[in-house]
């Protein structure tokens, strides 16, 4: 009898665990059937998975090499615990492998192989290593943790890692909700940064004002995929509103597709942009986004 396929954690379930009460979390999603975006209970163990996404080698890769090895240090940021360079560099590892990790990367990869003929398996597959040189534009940014206002909360995609540009740019930045209530972000660098200079600087907590958070929430439904979670308490008026009228109306770019430098960034997203087009069969505009950070503190820089 042949083995199944497995079925894929795409969002690894330690760190969906957070956006659950005992049973549920709360899921936006779009329906095909419908053509609408439907919401409804979601059984904790239900969301962020997908049957066959992966071999079974990359499955175990996933979980063995990566996954328990980073949940402790999710768990240090939670606690706002300072990290070892070391663990930098894993948690940069575990951001990047998210990225490429998800269905919808996944969709735009394929499309790209079949328009260009060109395809490049990296030696790591959806892992990742800590030599990868990638990981110095993670792990030598500054970092914050964004803690939302007392009445707020972030959402969970199906990308959860919004990047806004690509990541050899000093300008862009990521953002990761670690919990509802806590967001890890690496920060937007200076022209002169030099991201391969270890960075020595401690990770910055910031609170946010008040509405802050829909802001991002807003940014994350809309480079949403096909669904997103939150916690059944922060489910009402305001979730039904947005998220039903803009999930995944500009799904996260695959980014990491194509390295680039400054000179070449517009015609290297033109590219990604006309990929992404072709896939999902919609004229996607260019690509713009607020600044959703507020500044490191420079007198902390070394």
């Amino acid at each position: 009898m042949a083995k199944k396929k497995p079925l894929s954690h795409y969002v690894p379930k330690f760190s969906n665990k957070y956006w659950a009460d005992e049973s549920n979390f709360i899921s936006y999603f779009w329906c095909e059937f419908s053509g609408t975006v439907k919401k409804e209970p979601k059984g904790k163990k239900q969301w962020g998975r997908k049957r066959g996404l992966y071999s079974w080698a990359v499955e175990n890769a996933l979980d063995k090499e990566l996954e328990t090895k980073a949940a402790p240090v999710y768990e240090k940021l939670i606690n706002y615990t300072e990290l070892s360079r070391s663990e930098r560099f894993l948690w940069a590892q575990f951001i990047l492998s998210q990225l490429v990790r998800t269905p919808s990367y996944m969709q735009y990869e394929k499309k790209s192989v079949e328009l260009t003929g060109v395809k490049s398996e990296p030696n790591c597959d959806r892992v990742g290593c800590q030599e990868c040189l990638d990981l110095n534009f993670v792990a030598n940014r500054n970092w914050l943790l964004l803690k939302t206002h007392s009445d707020d909360y972030l959402v969970r995609s199906d990308n959860p890692v919004l990047q806004t540009g690509f990541i050899e740019l000093h300008d862009s930045y990521i953002l990761y909700p670690l919990t509802p209530n806590l967001c890890f972000v690496a920060t937007p660098m200076s022209d002169s940064w030099n991201p391969f200079d270890d960075n020595i600087n401690p990770t910055m907590g910031y609170e946010m004002p008040k509405g802050w958070a829909h802001m991002v929430n807003f940014y994350l439904a809309k480079s949403a995929y096909r669904s997103l979670a939150l916690s059944p308490e922060h489910a009402g008026v305001i979730s039904d509103t947005m998220f039903t009228e803009i999930l995944g109306a500009y799904t996260q770019p695959p980014f990491s597709l194509h390295v680039t430098d400054k000179q070449s960034a517009e015609s290297a997203f033109d590219s990604i942009r006309r990929i992404m087009s072709i896939a999902d069969g919609y004229d996607y505009p260019k690509w713009e986004i607020e600044r959703l950070t507020p500044d490191y503190p420079e007198e902390t820089i070394a």
